[in-house]
């Protein structure tokens, strides 16, 4: 008897068509006169679909993070939207206890990346800004040589 592999739950985005098309990341949805980031409501309907209770799993949660962060290498940020799209979804949707934890650590693991990432090129900037002021007091100094 072979062993049947459980379906495995993706975030894919379909056309009217039904033939598949790349996500956009950048579609909103109105719910109530506030925008959602649609991808991530969508990662959260997936999530709750299936054989199970209707709460978010930790396997599930990596749907939703991956939803949140399709990359991790800083190309993606976490905007004000994605941030009330999230407490829309812990607020609305049911998770497990591990589910919960899962998408909270990874928010905040994000979150500390991306803050550490603007401080470090704010502090470029400033570096950047120092040294071409120093140059031009340089400037000035073989100006007044002559």
């Amino acid at each position: 008897m072979a062993v049947m592999k459980k379906a495995m739950k993706k975030l894919i985005s379909r056309n009217t068509k039904g033939q598949y098309r790349k996500i956009d990341y950048g579609r909103v949805k109105t719910i109530k006169g506030k925008k959602y980031d649609r991808t991530i409501l969508k990662a959260a309907d997936i999530a709750v679909k299936g054989a199970g209770d209707g709460r978010i799993s930790q396997k599930d949660a990596k749907i939703i993070c991956r939803a949140c962060r399709p990359t991790k290498d800083g190309r993606s940020t976490y905007s004000a939207m994605e941030k009330g799209t999230m407490a829309y979804v812990r607020k609305n949707y049911k998770f497990t206890a591990a589910g919960d934890k899962a998408v909270r650590t990874f928010i905040a693991k994000m979150g500390a990346k991306q803050g550490a990432r603007t401080k470090a090129m704010k502090a470029m900037k400033v570096m950047k800004a120092m040294k071409a002021m120093k140059a031009m007091a340089v400037m000035k100094v073989m100006k007044a040589m002559k």
